[in-house]
Parts: C-alpha cells; structure tokens; sequence
C-alpha cells in the first residue's frame, strides 16, 4: 500500500510538473493502473476487511 506522501508525489509530478502516468510509473517502478489510482485518490487508501475469518481447526483454550 502506498503512503499519504508517495501518493502526494505521484499527484504533484501529475498535477504540478505535468507528467504523464506512463511516465511516473516508469520512473517510479510501479504499474500504470497504481499511478493512476494515486493520482485520484484524495484521502489515503483504508484497508478494512468485511469480518473475522473462521480459523479452521480452532481450539478452545482455557486457562487453569
């Protein structure tokens, strides 16, 4: 996952210097389509899952 600050370098070599995506992922080593991203992102990427997994096998633990 990107941080606030690489996606904030990515946006001002878009917005700012006026590089093309290519570019940038070329230059930065990522995909186009993850530059692309950055440059719309507007608040930073939030990873949250929908539930708990079941762990398989699970064991009850008690203490004594």
């Amino acid at each position: 996952m990107l941080s606030m600050e690489f996606i904030a370098e990515i946006r001002r070599r878009h917005l700012v210097s006026g590089k093309s995506i290519s570019s940038i992922a070329r230059s930065l080593k990522l995909s186009r389509p993850t530059v692309s991203k950055a440059v719309k992102a507007q608040v930073e990427p939030l990873y949250q899952r929908q539930r708990q997994p079941a762990l398989a096998g699970r064991v009850s633990r008690t203490t004594h």
